[in-house]
């Protein structure tokens, strides 16, 4: 009870359990993290998302591709587990760390004459796979939270992610376009994942949000009245 005898509470969720709901999360919803062109994901279901091939000129049924990202583990503020030096950990913010699959299926056209290439496939608009090339990259990330509340007890947070970081790649420009693009790919799906506030609950008590939620000492932290 405060001196202006308005009841006030605090409500968190530790950075385990919230590490315990997003492999929950993601485990029974993979196709969130796993995501393909027709040749990759026939159609999504529970382990994938399909997508479409990027479109490009002179490549009949575009380019097909994979994307697939490990779960992820996340590390809230203060930090426990290293991070490269190019990230710093920010006050109130959480690190990130997972690895990402990337996957194109390498094709080649056929030659006007009717010639067949190695691996090409019989029908040029086919979906069907050439010589597959993936790479797998470890991520590093930091960012902060995202939340909303209605003031009457309802709301989500989110986990946004700030920057991303990935080691011994070169040259840096082309590390610079990987970061973006995986910073962009892991953000969209990290957004797929709303952490009620009825989860920040205080006893059997529903927390009504006044301050936060914002993250300290290993913990997501709210403060509010039931």
């Amino acid at each position: 009870m405060s001196l202006t005898q308005v009841q006030h509470v605090f409500a968190s969720i530790h950075e385990s359990a919230l590490n315990d709901m997003l492999r929950a999360f993601f485990t029974a919803r993979p196709r969130y993290l796993r995501y393909g062109s027709p040749a990759f994901v026939a159609a999504t279901n529970v382990t994938a998302t399909q997508m479409a091939a990027i479109a490009f000129p002179g490549l009949p049924g575009g380019i097909d591709w994979a994307v697939r990202f490990e779960l992820p583990r996340v590390d809230l503020f203060k930090q426990t587990d290293p991070l490269p030096p190019q990230l710093t950990l920010p006050l109130g913010g959480f690190a990130l760390r997972t690895s990402v699959e990337l996957c194109i299926n390498c094709v080649k056209r056929r030659d006007d004459r009717g010639n067949d290439h190695p691996n090409d496939p019989k029908d040029p608009k086919a979906n069907s796979l050439g010589e597959v090339t993936c790479t797998k990259l470890g991520v590093f990330a930091v960012g902060h939270l995202d939340s909303w509340n209605d003031g009457s007890g309802n709301g989500e947070i989110r986990l946004r992610l700030d920057a991303v970081e990935l080691v011994d790649i070169t040259p840096d420009s082309l590390e610079s376009v990987l970061e973006c693009l995986i910073r962009m790919l892991l953000d969209a799906a990290l957004s797929q994942v709303h952490l009620p506030l009825q989860a920040l609950r205080a006893g059997a008590f529903k927390l009504i949000v006044a301050q936060g939620p914002l993250i300290d000492d290993d913990q997501v932290l709210a403060r509010g009245n039931v």
